[in-house]
């Protein structure tokens, strides 16, 4: 026999609610978890229902998830007066729940997309929550001694690099975690300075004013690298030495950057650092890391890699490791599709150390792995605290998932990379990688890896396209971008090659292999029309030129097929201003026939009308006969809207003399002294004359036929309202 269930009062039995608090309690960072994932699926749910007003099939799914990531969501959806941001701080305090209000109002309005059925945050899992709620941890550790937050940073950061150095088949290399992307490489210099530069510590950028450092980085990488350093160390720009390509043109010539370094040697300068890239953008070239490598201990100069191909190792056959460079930078945040994750970058300490007087007498017993780097700064309890949400993610996630998740990514670019190949795109990428032998050398296949897929729309056997490409591949670029929103598809300009479209999973969101055949289809589908486009141009040109009424405009940055503007015969001397009207009015009359029509300004800042893309089946000599009778039916609508406004303007011009003349007469004795009392006693003026044009034959008549008919009505109408007589059907009506 069963027993009676006891009510809420009587029984004894914790509610969930109190479950989850009392755990919480016990726990140090329980109550911290719940708040953080509460907080988080509130900002989500806001998000959905703000989606769900604007997609109202997805209402229901919409609101099924808010009710699991937050309980009280229906009363979240109640309709609230947002509450107003004012400019200056709130007098009193503010709860929570009103903060959160406010932050979820800013989110919508801050949107650039708020038509867009994608919310603007990204969905979390169980990985990414982790690494949002180690931000908070790490917030709360800054509440700690400082001996205490030291050792559990030192413990941290010693794990994390332990796990890291596994993953990335890393072999005898020190760690720094940071958050700006470029902040490891800037303390790498540092401490390369203070290494090279006994005097650095005291004398600052005068210790190598007599002797100055120099930074060697390839012509084809990123520009902004290099200027960061300087000015984040004080290095003049002069430190600088651009190192040319190579014959192939896809990476740095080792032997010019021989002779470099043998020049700056000769000239009294200091060969410190040199920037090598793999798989870097934009078109994800490498650098041949052995040879690099040897000429760098030869040197004496220290090697630093940074690019996508260094995650390479993680998708290989394991059994091998590889140290090879002086320090590396890896962003495992992209890489593992996490976000806040640190950047890690390893480095060794030099072999060599020149300590200076001071860094003697404040440690004459510490170890040169100390001593450098303390003047770094790399060993700080608050940098090593910096690999929290690094570890966080590993361990919640695990090996296995982070290790797909990167060869799924190098996967990927394969599919793109394959699919590119069979279209008719020019590929300038080579091989992403991750599908090699298993006994292949890791430094050779990190090497020769590119890890994203660059392409563009060329024409054949041509080095660098025309500038009218560059236009095709932009328009191509944002099509793709608009409609295929399965892929991420990044624009680029590079100085050799002109515009170029790139895509690399290893930054963003990954084309699915279910979702290929999809993007093959749009894909194909842009290509048909830029291939009869281009196609089509020529004979487009020669045919306005054998139109007189038509003159070919060059609009910049216009992809379409070109754009004319239509000129009357006789309109040659018209001003400006008058041929922008008639075509301006030209392109709203074709836009209602054809939306490929459009607006647009030629070099000499004139309107013309532009034509957009276009398909196979385009006849050209109709589109252009379409115009100019289109502008024939603008252009006599113009002259007649011209000759009535001739015709008003005079029939204007007329009443004002006609009236002018009629009051000067009419009021000659009303302007004389006295006379003119006894004249509008005994005569009173006339209501005030006016004058009406007739636009059919363009005559003026007077008003006073108006004025006779108003003020009989205005007569009649108080005699018929003080009437008895009832007023008839018809009147009614």
């Amino acid at each position: 026999m069963e027993d009676p269930p006891a009510s809420g009062m009587d029984s004894k039995k914790p509610s969930s609610e109190d479950e989850i608090t009392s755990s919480t309690d016990r726990r140090p960072f329980g109550g911290l978890e719940f708040q953080v994932s509460e907080v988080v699926g509130r900002l989500e749910a806001g998000v959905n229902a703000q989606d769900a007003v604007l997609n109202p099939q997805d209402a229901e799914v919409n609101s099924q998830d808010a009710e699991v990531n937050f309980p009280d969501a229906p009363e979240m959806n109640k309709k609230e007066p947002r509450k107003t941001i004012p400019g200056f701080f709130e007098p009193d305090e503010t709860p929570m729940d009103e903060i959160l209000k406010v932050l979820e109002d800013i989110v919508m309005k801050t949107d650039p997309s708020c038509e867009s059925m994608e919310p603007p945050l990204l969905p979390t899992d169980a990985v990414t929550r982790a690494a949002i709620l180690s931000h908070s941890i790490a917030a709360l550790f800054a509440r700690l001694e400082r001996s205490h937050a030291s050792k559990l940073g030192g413990y941290i950061a010693s794990e994390t690099t332990r796990w890291m150095s596994y993953l990335f088949r890393l072999e005898d290399y020190n760690a720094y975690y940071h958050q700006e992307q470029l902040e490891g490489l800037v303390r790498v210099t540092k401490m390369l300075l203070h290494h090279r530069y006994p005097r650095y510590l005291e004398d600052g950028a005068l210790a190598f004013a007599n002797r100055l450092p120099s930074i060697y980085s390839c012509v084809a990488s990123p520009l902004g690298v290099v200027q960061h350093l300087c000015r984040q160390l004080g290095l003049p720009l002069a430190c600088v030495r651009p190192v040319p390509v190579d014959s192939s043109g896809k990476s740095l010539d080792l032997e010019a950057l021989d002779r470099l370094c043998e020049e700056d040697v000769a000239a009294n300068r200091t060969p410190l650092l040199v920037l090598g890239e793999v798989g870097g953008p934009p078109l994800g070239w490498g650098t041949p890391l052995a040879a690099l490598a040897a000429l760098c201990t030869k040197r004496n100069v220290h090697l630093h890699v940074r690019g996508h191909a260094l995650a390479l190792p993680v998708a290989l056959p394991r059994g091998q490791k590889y140290s090879i460079a002086d320090s590396l930078t890896l962003t495992p945040g992209p890489w593992f599709g996490v976000p806040g994750l640190p950047t890690v970058t390893f480095y060794k300490i030099p072999e060599s150390i020149t300590a200076n007087d001071h860094s003697k007498g404040v440690n004459p017993a510490g170890s040169r792995e100390i001593a450098l780097a303390a003047l770094a700064g790399l060993t700080a309890g608050s940098a090593r605290l910096a690999a929290l949400p690094l570890w966080t993610c590993a361990r919640a996630a695990g090996e296995n998932r982070l290790t797909r998740r990167i060869v799924a990514a190098f996967r990927s670019a394969r599919a793109a990379r394959a699919l590119i190949a069979s279209a008719d795109l020019r590929l300038l990428s080579d091989r992403p990688g991750g599908d090699e032998p298993p006994n292949v050398d890791y430094v050779e296949a990190i090497s020769q890896a590119s890890a994203c897929v660059a392409f563009q729309f060329a024409p054949p056997d041509v080095d660098k396209p025309p500038p009218y490409y560059d236009k095709l591949n932009s328009w191509l670029g944002q099509v793709l971008q608009r409609e295929a929103d399965m892929i991420s598809i990044e624009v680029c300009e590079t100085e050799a090659h002109g515009v170029v479209l790139r895509y690399c999973p290893l930054e963003g969101s990954l084309l699915e292999e279910d979702r290929v055949e999809a993007w093959a289809s749009v894909l194909e589908g842009q290509l048909h029309v830029l291939h009869a486009t281009v196609a089509l141009r020529e004979p487009f040109q020669q045919s306005v030129k054998e139109h007189p009424c038509l003159t070919l405009v060059h609009v910049p940055g216009w992809a379409g097929l070109g754009g004319v503007r239509y000129i009357p015969p006789g309109w040659d001397e018209a001003p400006q201003e008058e041929l922008n009207n008639l075509n301006k009015q030209l392109v709203e009359t074709l836009r209602a026939t054809d939306g490929a029509f459009s607006c647009g300004d030629g070099e000499d800042g004139m309107a013309c009308v532009r034509f957009g893309m276009v398909t196979a089946d385009t006849d050209v000599e109709e589109l252009l006969d379409l115009v100019i009778s289109a502008g024939k039916d603008v252009e006599n609508n113009s002259k007649a809207l011209v000759d009535m406004t001739e015709v008003v303007k005079k029939g204007i011009t007329a009443a004002q003399e006609e009236l002018a003349r009629e009051a000067w007469q009419e009021g000659l004795l009303r302007r004389v002294p006295v006379v003119g009392r006894v004249v509008s006693w005994w005569a009173p003026p006339a209501p005030p004359a006016g004058r009406r044009l007739l636009l059919a034959n363009g005559t003026l008549q007077t008003t006073e036929d108006i004025y006779r008919r108003v003020q009989k009505k205005e007569t009649e109408e108080p005699a018929r309202a003080h009437s008895p007589s009832r007023p008839t059907q018809q009147e009614h009506k």
